[in-house]
């Protein structure tokens, strides 16, 4: 808990304790160093954050710790981390910076960076480079000249809607008058994300729940109660940043964000019927992708865990002709024509597209989908626990599959069933996943990964 997490999914940690507005000066100005090494003095570079409460503190510091490098700064206020990097294509930006730990608990909080004109996260090389900018930093410059900050968060979110909105039938959704709740988790969805449901004429329900930020069925408790109650078509719910969605269905019931992903590519690839179609999943996103991706005789991408993964998988795949699109099993839509990061709001549109084709509920939609028991549990992460031992012994525990050392290790067999085990990007833990036929198998696969991961640990 007292040392930062650094990988391509950002920066993060606990605030007071590894992450303080020191840490983010000096990290604003190696990333300001990269901004204009790489596209020279006086680019454009946007800010935002999401609700955490020691975001304004670390956006002050990290707005100190650019500011010697001669930036121009758009200040996006509080925006969903898929707006402010949709927004970077027609702000021109050369960069930009959100303060968010996306669905780690409240007490964390970090940063994301990117570069254009790209315009997706940084991938290892850059990561690693800004880490030895870091490590380089002397004291930084005791006095500057505080540069002008413009707001332009209603004309990023105007713009972000307005570009989600072309992807979609709005007068075929309008016409259904769907009843939605959402509980965005007083996060930075909670403002763009009623907008935008108003605007496809959905009756909204907002649910103003404290929950932890990522959106899984253990802490959707107040929104599920409130479908019951409201009697709602459906529901959907956001992480703090409001990359990542989750779905819940007429009956009140959470199927598991893997489930937001394979519905929204289901309807991709029955929408784009014809040609050179490529969907793009990470290694341990659910094998009903798989089966989507063949039903249709598309191309499947798999790559590494992280969103600049896909990103550039998926960037590659348009630029080489393809219809591409992909996303992440966490409830991350990625839809190029948008943009090159996990978008909630896009995913929203689509699922409600979908709805809107008949008059069949959420439920009935999700049921014809191949669907497999998917188990994850994560286990704490020290320097007692030797990975490379328990790779080796996970293969030993499970005889008779492809190996596969993509992303910590995976063991898949030929019904479907798989095991994976993998350290987190983004947290002090080891993510322990299962995936079968069989919900009882997958239980108890991972309580035996558990088992072997104590087992290494206590040697």
């Amino acid at each position: 808990m007292n040392e930062l997490i650094v990988s391509y999914s950002g920066v993060r940690g606990v605030w007071g304790e590894s992450l303080t507005s020191e840490v983010a000066r000096r990290y604003g100005h190696a990333f300001g160093r990269m901004v204009v090494k790489r596209h020279g003095i006086g680019g454009t570079l946007l800010i935002g954050r999401d609700t955490r409460a020691s975001g304004p503190a670390l956006l002050e510091a990290m707005i100190d710790g650019l500011a010697p490098h001669g930036l121009r700064f758009i200040d996006l206020g509080i925006v969903p981390t898929p707006t402010l990097q949709f927004a970077m294509k027609p702000f021109a930006a050369a960069g930009a910076v959100v303060i968010t730990a996306s669905h780690n608990p409240r007490q964390w909080n970090g940063f994301k960076f990117f570069f254009g004109p790209d315009n997706t996260v940084l991938d290892a090389a850059e990561t690693r480079e800004l880490m030895e900018t870091i490590s380089g930093l002397d004291r930084l410059p005791d006095s500057f000249e505080r540069p002008e900050v413009m707001d332009a968060h209603a004309e990023a979110v105007r713009l972000h809607l307005e570009k989600v909105l072309e992807q979609v039938d709005g007068e075929r959704i309008r016409d259904r008058h769907f009843r939605v709740a959402i509980d965005s988790a007083r996060g930075a969805g909670a403002e763009p994300t009623p907008r935008l449901l108003e605007r496809l004429g959905c009756e909204v329900v907002p649910v103003l729940s404290s929950r932890e930020s990522e959106p899984i069925p253990e802490n959707l408790t107040e929104l599920r109660q409130a479908v019951r109650d409201r009697r709602c078509d459906l529901a959907f719910a956001q992480d703090l940043d409001a990359d990542r969605l989750a779905l819940v269905t007429e009956q009140g019931l959470a199927p598991g964000e893997e489930l937001t992903l394979v519905l929204v590519l289901d309807h991709l690839l029955k929408r784009f019927g014809e040609g050179s179609r490529l969907v793009v999943k990470n290694a341990v996103t659910t094998r009903a992708v798989d089966e989507l991706a063949a039903r249709f005789g598309a191309t499947l991408v798999e790559t590494r865990v992280g969103e600049v993964n896909l990103s550039r998988a998926l960037l590659k795949a348009v630029r080489e002709g393809h219809t591409a699109f992909g996303g992440e099993g966490n409830g991350g839509v990625i839809f190029p024509a948008v943009g090159l990061g996990r978008d909630s709001l896009l995913g929203i549109a689509m699922v409600l597209e979908r709805l809107s084709q008949d008059a069949r509920p959420l439920s009935a939609h999700l049921a014809e989908l191949p669907r497999y028991a998917m188990v994850k549990e994560k286990a704490q992460f020290d320097p007692t626990l030797d990975l490379e031992a328990l790779y080796r012994r996970v293969a030993e525990a499970f005889p008779g599959g492809v190996e596969n050392r993509l992303d910590g290790i995976r063991v898949r067999f030929r019904d479907g069933t798989w095991v994976g085990v993998r350290p987190s990007n983004t947290e002090p833990i080891v993510r322990l996943i299962a995936e079968s036929p069989s919900a009882s198998w997958a239980q108890e696969a991972v309580e035996r990964l558990r088992s072997l991961t104590d087992s290494v640990r206590n040697r």
